[in-house]
């Protein structure tokens, strides 16, 4: 056979495996949605009593005061923080358990008591991972984990935070707000991690991201003043919404990666939920996704221009992903300008194509200015 000829077939079985690969991924993914809703479906009578007849008029009174002077102003729902006392105790050698008081204050004063009586949440946490001691200052990069997760060694594999370190990154992988250290011991037969955040409490839902955000510029403040020579973030689904809303309100952050990031939560969840008795109550009780996307505006990544310049910004996305599905990588990436974005094969849980997707977000962010100068590149 010519050798153009065993080119083509090579290209083409390539093609197919990769096509092989992402309805595999799309599969699985497909698969956690349908759990997903068997669940809301099996709290059902839970859930209905949650939503009252008036919600409609409820929820267009939250909409209200949420969007009242926050959206063209960013600090009067996003306040700067001042630098926390942050404690610091050795778990291995060059990592280190941090802990801070949060400090959060809901927007909502109606909401504080509800807030404050998970005492668990109001701790932060994360684990700091240096390099050599007596090495000079370093960048540091803030992992911020997906929905559900927080676990120190989960996170530490799903991020490759080896990989990072080795690769002249400190690395800090915070926990969100109700989840991981931070998830109370009292919800359901012990702690769940991300049962109460995101949920269809859309206060609390919006105040726990104000709290996100409140810690997480805490956070780089304690960092910078450690000595890190930059401060910026990568996470992953509602740690890429996070990360990108992050992008939006601190003018402090060097630079932003968003991977299989979430743009729109009203849409995946009216979209997520499609067939559970939840959406049905809410629809006939007048909610609809436009709605609750004017409630979610205060914190929605596409309300506001980012602040990192657009070659310090990508976005990491699966074309098999089917929880946080294609089509928000590319809102976010038209929000972005047009920034840097790479694709991998796989979906949102079977990542697969994950490392090479990191060896370019690492590339990129050398080509930005980051990291060792004398690095030759991804290894």
């Amino acid at each position: 056979m010519p050798r153009r000829g065993v080119r083509c077939r090579v290209v083409a079985v390539f093609r197919d495996v990769v096509a092989a690969v992402t309805r595999a991924s799309a599969a699985i993914d497909r698969g956690v949605v349908r759990v997903m809703e068997r669940r809301m479906a099996g709290g059902a009578a839970r859930q209905r009593a949650g939503i009252p007849d008036d919600a409609h008029a409820r929820l267009t009174v939250l909409a209200r005061q949420y969007g009242d002077g926050t959206l063209g102003t960013p600090s009067r729902f996003f306040p700067a923080p001042p630098e926390p006392a942050v404690r610091a105790q050795p778990v291995a050698a060059r990592v280190e358990h941090l802990t801070w008081a949060s400090g959060y204050q809901p927007f909502l004063d109606e909401h504080r008591a509800d807030h404050h009586r998970w005492i668990d949440n109001g701790t932060a946490h994360a684990r700091l991972y240096r390099g050599e001691p007596g090495a000079a200052p370093r960048p540091a990069l803030v992992l911020i984990h997906g929905w559900g997760g927080g676990a120190w060694w989960l996170e530490e594999r799903a991020f490759a935070v080896g990989y990072w370190v080795a690769r002249g990154f400190d690395v800090a992988v915070f926990n969100l707000p109700f989840h991981g250290e931070r998830a109370p011991s009292g919800v359901g037969r012990g702690p769940r991690s991300g049962a109460l955040f995101p949920s269809p409490n859309v206060v609390r839902t919006n105040e726990a991201f104000g709290q996100a955000i409140w810690d997480l510029r805490g956070l780089g403040l304690h960092l910078r003043a450690r000595g890190a020579t930059a401060v910026g973030a990568l996470g992953m689904s509602l740690g890429g919404y996070t990360t990108a809303l992050w992008a939006t309100i601190d003018p402090a952050l060097d630079f932003a990666v968003a991977m299989v990031p979430a743009v729109s939560m009203s849409e995946l969840m009216w979209r997520h939920g499609e067939d559970s008795p939840t959406r049905r109550r809410a629809a006939s009780a007048g909610v609809s996704p436009e709605l609750l996307a004017e409630v979610f505006a205060v914190h929605a990544p596409t309300t506001r221009p980012p602040r990192p310049p657009r070659e310090r910004l990508m976005i990491v996305a699966g074309h098999g992903d089917r929880i946080t599905p294609p089509d928000q990588a590319e809102r976010l990436r038209a929000h972005w300008h047009d920034c840097a974005i790479h694709w991998f094969p796989g979906g949102h849980l079977a990542q697969i194509g994950r490392g090479e997707a990191f060896r370019a977000v690492r590339a990129h962010l050398n080509r930005a200015g980051f990291g060792p100068r004398s690095a030759r590149g991804p290894r």
